[in-house]
């Protein structure tokens, strides 16, 4: 009897030893979960500076950025108020009176706000597919993996521009550590 006891702890202290063993082994999975995990955290962006407030621009010079700002208008991510134009004295072009206003529906994109200055965000980067993944374990207790990030533009992409305007992914490389108590994660 005491030796099945014993035979029975010992099975059990191997088993648990070499699943603990098995957890400081890293796989493609357990990294594409853990960079998961960590952007579901601390999510990868571009953004951008929005100047609110009463502008003055002229129709004709500033005719780009009064369309990007109408058309943000007509999605209801911005309001105006006071809007008027004025034509100018002995000049070709009139000048847009306008206050600019960031309504609610922004609020998901708004990353810092102070004063007349709103930050923005341009464009989300979302984890691609795990095949997509390069692993190169440097130890037992440190890794770096390579993915791939898919771009998703936000309604605020009219006010920036994309660095990289040609592809529609990114790739990035990030740093994995073993720890005893937390296991897998990103450095």
């Amino acid at each position: 009897m005491k030796i099945k006891s014993l035979l029975t702890v010992f099975t059990l202290v191997t088993l648990f030893t070499l699943t603990a063993c098995n957890n400081k082994d890293i796989s493609s999975s357990r990294a594409f979960d853990t960079i998961g995990a960590y952007l579901n955290e601390k999510p990868e962006f571009e953004s951008t500076t929005l100047t609110l407030g009463k502008k003055k621009l002229r129709m004709r010079k500033d005719s780009l950025q009064i369309e990007q700002y109408k058309t943000l208008e007509k999605g209801g991510y911005l309001e105006f108020e006071d809007e008027n134009s004025k034509k100018k004295w002995l000049s070709k072009d009139s000048i847009w009176n306008v206050t600019i206003k960031l309504a609610e529906k922004a609020h998901p994109y708004v990353i810092d706000q102070k004063n007349d200055k709103v930050t923005v965000k341009t464009i989300l980067y979302t984890l691609g597919d795990s095949s997509n993944l390069q692993l190169n374990n440097n130890s037992k207790k440190s890794a770096t993996a390579s993915v791939m990030l898919n771009k998703e533009y936000t309604p605020f992409i009219a006010l920036a521009k994309d660095k990289n305007p040609n592809t529609k992914f990114i790739t990035k490389k990030f740093k994995l550590r073993y720890s005893e108590t937390t296991g897998w994660s990103v450095n």
